[in-house]
């Protein structure tokens, strides 16, 4: 590892002291963690300054990124959607996520009238950047859902529906029915951001179905999502390395109001790791056996308000899963971890502090002067031995950007280190 320079605008969107950047410093120098820009605004396209939600998967000796390009996260005060808002860009590396590719805009392999079905803001997201747009047309499939087939095939599922890659995300294919709200039934469907391969059930991804309705959250809202009326795991799956999707709902306890879970397969079996919306103050854990029932459980992890997308992968290293999720109350990135034959205890242990912004005065600063992180989608390199996290940071009305973290697989080692710097 090498420790990259960073920018003044990097220094500003990551807002963090120079201990915690010293500590980037220092251990890439000793092969143990490091920090990058990716996709930073330094030329916005109109109020698109806002490049956040990243998430990413490798094929071969390639890494693929996804993020968003749009005014902000928070609405008020962050400008106005238009035709160069998107909610899908991509980049790719070829060196472990040193240098990337130009941004693409997925929309560019989408053809006139699937782009602009229903308007240039997608159906989900019409309430937030588009409350005056009442069409019903477009993509039933909200946030960004990415991985990689067994014959290297990229595969993405996002707001705007189905995409291919079969050269390392250079180009993209559109698959122009797929999700599309006259061929797909039932609600929007939000997603997690990881697609896991299975031996018997193909390219899988995960989400839960939202409620959409008028004015709820946002006073001209139309299509806005509304409060949970469904306890559900949405499964989507492709036996055909991406070309086709079918949909299976598994139906939850009234308690587990499961969000966004991010997935990985670890055997036969899928382990996910989705935001608990009932209570807001955990996550909600849960594993498909074959056709047995979800096995849902809480995990021990607690916040208090503000959870956020996690990251769930197995260290082939350690040989547990580990957990990357944001602790937005404190504005940091936490690391933890669960041996597989302890899955049912839910007890994961804590292992440190990834990233730390500078401490402010109320917990309200998240969404209002703060905005991160969404670690989700992290790409694990088990021949470089390192665990690429990718998270964005600045502010909830833009500007805001991209950033990878890349971390040993040596989790004690990294932990010891981590300690030693936090404490010395």
């Amino acid at each position: 590892m090498k420790a990259p320079e960073l920018n003044s605008l990097a220094l500003k969107l990551l807002g963090t002291t120079e201990s915690q950047l010293s500590i980037y410093a220092e251990g890439a120098e000793e092969g143990l963690i490091e920090l990058a820009p990716v996709s930073l605004p330094e030329d916005p396209i109109g109020d698109n300054n806002h490049l956040g939600w990243p998430v990413a998967t490798k094929t071969d000796d390639a890494l693929v990124l996804v993020h968003r390009r749009i005014p902000g996260h928070n609405p008020w005060g962050a400008g106005e959607g238009d035709e160069t808002s998107s909610f899908s860009v991509s980049r790719c590396s070829l060196d472990g996520g040193e240098t990337w590719s130009d941004p693409f805009d997925l929309r560019d392999a989408m053809t006139p009238d699937c782009r602009n079905r229903g308007g240039h803001i997608p159906l989900s997201h019409r309430y937030k950047f588009g409350p005056a747009n009442e069409s019903s047309q477009g993509y039933k499939l909200h946030l960004n859902a990415l991985g990689s087939s067994p014959a290297g095939t990229v595969v993405l599922l996002c707001n705007y529906g189905a995409f291919r890659s079969e050269d390392r995300g250079l180009s993209w294919q559109h698959l122009a029915n797929q999700f599309r709200e006259d061929k797909m039934e039932g609600p929007i469907v939000y997603l997690g951001p990881t697609i896991v391969s299975h031996p018997q059930m193909g390219l899988c991804a995960f989400g839960n179905t939202v409620a959409y309705g008028r004015g709820r959250r946002f006073p001209n809202a139309v299509d806005g999502p509304i409060e949970l009326e469904h306890h559900n795991l949405v499964m989507l799956n492709s036996l055909d390395d991406g070309l086709t999707w079918k949909k299976a709902v598994h139906e939850l306890p009234s308690w587990a109001a499961q969000h966004e879970a991010a997935a990985v397969c670890h055997g036969n079996d899928i382990y996910l790791l989705g935001r608990d919306q009932r209570t807001s103050t955990s996550y909600l854990q849960m594993r498909l056996v074959g056709a047995r029932p979800v096995d849902v459980r809480r995990a021990n992890m607690r916040h208090t308000r503000a959870l956020d997308t996690p990251d769930l992968g197995f260290n082939p290293v350690t040989g547990r899963f580990e957990m990357v999720r944001s602790f937005r109350e404190r504005m940091r990135i936490d690391l933890w971890s669960i041996a597989p034959e302890e899955w049912e205890s839910s007890e994961w242990r804590y292992e440190g502090v990834l990233f730390a912004k500078k401490e402010f005065a109320s917990e309200e600063g998240f969404y209002r002067h703060q905005d991160g992180f969404h670690p989700a989608g992290a790409v694990i390199d088990a021949a470089r031995g390192v665990q690429h996290v990718f998270f964005y940071t600045g502010h909830p009305n833009g500007p805001a950007g991209s950033f990878r973290l890349t971390r040993t697989l040596d989790t004690p080692k990294l932990k010891a280190y981590l300690h030693d710097r936090n404490t010395g």
